[in-house]
């Protein structure tokens, strides 16, 4: 008889010591996801009152062909807020061919300037800081925001890396 009142004693105070992780686990959660709300909220705010001003991002975009044609889109001026995928369909006057995948709220691209994925071939998408230089980007298109002096790449090719 001793031996089941242990048992459930220490089955029940498993179970406070879960509630107790589990509650404060989500605080944390809740608070984080406040501060994130607030962060972009703010952000929306910012946005809008440099749409109002006509403020312009300048931002640097190369399309790299991956037979050594690369052409550069440099100080291209975007609105603040536009994301890569709407830039790209501006500065290549609409020459882009793309999937959307909406689980994904993202585009796939296909192709440029009729240059289509092929094969091992394909579209891929790099951002540039001074730290690092070249990364594959570690998102979609539509996720990345152009910023003021950003740099991006779209390179074609098996293993197509910007220069």
């Amino acid at each position: 008889m001793e031996v089941k009142i242990q048992n459930r004693r220490t089955l029940q105070g498993v179970i406070v010591i879960l509630v107790a992780i589990t509650l404060g686990v989500s605080g944390v959660a809740a608070y984080y996801y406040s501060q994130y709300s607030q962060a972009e909220s703010e952000n929306k705010t910012y946005v809008q009152q440099l749409r109002q001003f006509n403020v312009k991002y300048s931002s640097h975009i190369l399309v790299d062909f991956g037979n050594g044609t690369r052409t550069w889109y440099n100080d291209s001026k975007f609105q603040p807020g536009l994301n890569l995928y709407v830039a790209t369909q501006i500065i290549t006057d609409g020459h882009v061919n793309a999937t959307y995948y909406p689980e994904y709220s993202s585009h796939l691209i296909t192709a440029l300037y009729d240059v289509a994925n092929n094969g091992n071939d394909y579209w891929g998408l790099w951002t540039y800081n001074s730290t690092s230089s070249w990364q594959m980007a570690q998102m979609g298109a539509d996720k990345l925001l152009v910023n003021n002096g950003s740099v991006y790449a779209w390179a074609y090719g098996s293993n197509a890396a910007p220069p």
